[in-house]
């Protein structure tokens, strides 16, 4: 296998590389953070954070270099992944990664390779990890339910959209349905399956939609499923609820055919999941409790441009 050769800034913009000379006394620390290409707006701002903390800590010496995998392929992430922790290069990787128990025997290899391993985003929480950074996704789904359970007046059918099966979702999904089961009017419809395809025809939606007076999306389709509830004429009659933010989502909430989203703060989940293995690294430091959960925001079309 060719191992990945170490770069310098100029090679590589993400990462931040002083001359030898500029911290004497300091010991340098490199990094590499392994995540996934799509969706590309969330992860772009995901390295906004990125970015943000190695313009706070490079002065200390630290280093960063950012590795996308291909589009959800677990493949090519477990190669990536073997790559960063054979190449000797880094003290530290953090992983957002595709299938989080598919991905605990990776992640056991590089820390028994003495190298210190944080998730963020999509947790490994059977594997040796050392912390996790992101989002409580049975939260998520709790408060996506109660939300769209009092967009449709506490009462109807609604339904629930999710895509291929893993531990993030599990936990969406597990929140979703302890909450519809406590509005007693509330029927919920069998879920429906999406699989990792980006443009999923109108057809698929068509039976689905009938009756339904609220819709949930767990995954990150939410902009294609408004997009296919006005193409039926259904779009602000249908609640609709979902997570993430970009341009078509909020282009959505504007029309109103997205009624509300819910935001995880992707340039926290970036920046946090650096400072924290850089603080962990330099001086031992564990990420306090309320660093490691990264907060969740109900978003409608009324406070959506603070979200941009």
């Amino acid at each position: 296998m060719n191992l990945p050769q170490k770069k310098n800034a100029q090679a590589v913009p993400r990462e931040s590389v002083l001359p030898d000379d500029s911290v004497p006394t300091r010991r340098r620390i490199s990094l590499a953070i392994a995540f996934p290409e799509l969706p590309r707006e969330f992860w772009s701002r995901v390295e906004t954070g990125i970015d943000a903390a190695i313009l706070q800590y490079r002065d200390l010496g630290l280093t960063v270099r950012s590795v996308r995998s291909k589009d959800y392929d677990l493949t090519d992430q477990k190669q990536k992944m073997l790559e960063l922790v054979d190449s000797g290069e880094y003290d530290a990787i953090a992983i957002s990664p595709n299938d989080p128990q598919e991905m605990t025997d990776v992640i056991d290899y590089a820390v028994s390779r003495n190298l210190t391993v944080g998730t963020f985003n999509s947790d490994s929480p059977l594997s040796s990890r050392l912390f996790y950074i992101g989002c409580d996704y049975r939260v998520a789904g709790r408060l996506a339910a109660d939300a769209l359970c009092r967009f449709v007046g506490r009462k109807g059918r609604v339904g629930l959209i999710m895509s291929y099966t893993n531990l993030q979702m599990q936990q969406k999904v597990t929140g979703f349905r302890e909450v519809i089961g406590s509005y007693p009017d509330v029927e919920l419809r069998a879920p429906l399956k999406l699989g990792p395809e980006e443009d999923t025809p109108f057809e698929t939606f068509a039976g689905y939609f009938e009756g339904l007076d609220g819709l949930y999306v767990a995954s990150a389709k939410l902009h294609l499923i408004a997009s296919h509830l006005e193409a039926a004429g259904l779009a602000g009659r249908v609640a609709l609820i979902g997570h993430d933010m970009n341009e078509d989502i909020r282009e959505g909430l504007k029309r109103d055919a997205i009624t509300a989203t819910i935001c995880q703060d992707p340039f926290s989940q970036g920046y946090l999941i650096v400072k924290s293995l850089f603080e962990y690294l330099s001086s031992r430091k564990q990420p306090a409790p309320d660093e490691k959960r990264i907060k969740l925001e109900l978003v409608t079309k009324e406070n959506a441009r603070y979200y941009a």
